[in-house]
């Protein structure tokens, strides 16, 4: 079992074990059904817990072929076999790490990421007394509501990376951006010697070469300045040094920029002023969420979820090769022991701020002491 979940393949095991693979899968699935729950852990050791109280949370999703699921159409096509059919059985499992201890107090199986899902995840964790100071989320509003109801006076933080991301999507400059540093390249390739400054007179197809270039990138800036523009500014306030120059910066695009842009609106593409505004608006809607980290600096609020996307991935790693469960019941187990795996498992890259964890499980960061506990496996089964 511990091999599988570490990342080896049933037909790895089959080889080396001299078992098929389809009774190496009923082992594996009989010994993660013995597994408490990873509440069950926490609870044991929560007179030693000691977490900071900055949660990182995101969601990620399990592919589950549960029968009776409606399968995806294929309509037109040969109907494939029960074995390869791909039915729309995905479920989400919602983790919550603490960001400077990097452990996982507990997780939550469920259908999506509803209301149901979430208010029981907020709910147990506010049963077994997590100190939540704050509260790091991506762009998805019903984990903060959720995590209000139990934790009214926690302080909540957008995922700053993902909301650049959804604004990069919106503005659809990045491959303006790829363009410009094209074309800038080229031009760099064009002088002769890293450490020449000028391209000699003499040669006539470089220099027209460069002209050329130079009118491109020229062009681009001059059809997408006030996108370029507006995301320049936007990043210069989320990524700002204090809360005092991001008020400064955001003062700035208010004051200045939009109301100067409005006033060259002629000059600028008509799609571009409305996507300006739509977008301005939408920044006024979630500033009250973006800057909490630079408001709060004592409560050291990480400003990504970065953390908990991380153990997403290597979550995803491990079961894709799995492709899909057969039942909800076979997947919460599975990933119930990984998640146990993993916090019985020392860290060996943490790099800073958190290098000083390398060595140590995720427990034993929270400040529990294992050492007495010589068999993990047996320690965590019912």
């Amino acid at each position: 079992m511990i091999d599988h979940v570490d990342g080896i393949s049933y037909r790895k095991l089959e080889n080396r074990c001299g078992i098929h693979k389809k009774k190496l899968c009923k082992i594996v699935n009989e010994q993660t059904s013995r597994f408490k729950n990873n509440i069950e852990i926490t609870k044991y050791f929560l007179n030693q817990l000691i977490y900071s109280g900055n949660l990182v949370v995101d969601g990620k999703c399990i592919q589950v072929k549960e029968a009776g699921l409606k399968p995806v159409s294929t309509k037109g096509k040969i109907p494939k076999s029960k074995k390869h059919r791909r039915t729309k059985g995905n479920r989400v499992v919602i983790l919550g790490i603490d960001y400077w201890k990097h452990d996982l107090p507990l997780h939550e199986f469920g259908e999506s990421e509803n209301g149901l899902v979430l208010n029981n995840y907020f709910y147990n964790l506010k049963s077994i007394g997590y100190p939540m100071v704050s509260l790091t989320v991506d762009d998805k509003k019903e984990i903060a509501r959720a995590a209000k109801r139990y934790f009214p006076d926690c302080v909540i933080q957008l995922c700053i990376k993902h909301y650049l991301t959804k604004i990069s999507r919106e503005l659809v400059v990045g491959s303006i951006k790829i363009k410009i540093r094209s074309a800038q390249r080229k031009i760099e390739g064009l002088f002769d010697g890293e450490t020449s400054e000028y391209i000699p007179t003499t040669r006539f197809y470089s220099i027209k070469q460069a002209v050329k270039l130079v009118n491109e990138i020229s062009e681009l800036e001059f059809n997408y300045e006030l996108l370029l523009d507006f995301q320049d500014i936007l990043n210069s306030i989320l990524y700002a040094e204090d809360y005092q120059i991001a008020l400064r910066r955001m003062e700035s695009l208010e004051k200045y920029f939009w109301p100067k842009r409005l006033a060259m609106k002629n000059q600028f593409n008509k799609e571009h002023i409305k996507l300006i505004r739509k977008l301005i608006s939408d920044f006024r809607d979630n500033k009250e969420y973006l800057f909490n980290y630079l408001k709060y600096p004592q409560l050291n609020i990480p400003h990504t979820t970065n953390m908990a996307e991380g153990i997403n991935s290597q979550l995803e790693t491990r079961i894709n090769s799995i492709k899909g469960f057969e039942l909800d019941e076979t997947a919460e187990n599975y990933v119930n022991v990984w998640i146990i795996k993993r916090r019985f498992t020392k860290f060996t890259d943490c790099r800073e701020p958190f290098k000083n964890l390398n060595g140590k499980t995720p427990l034993e960061c929270a400040g529990v002491d294992i050492s007495n506990i010589r068999d993990w496996i047996k320690f965590c089964q019912n």
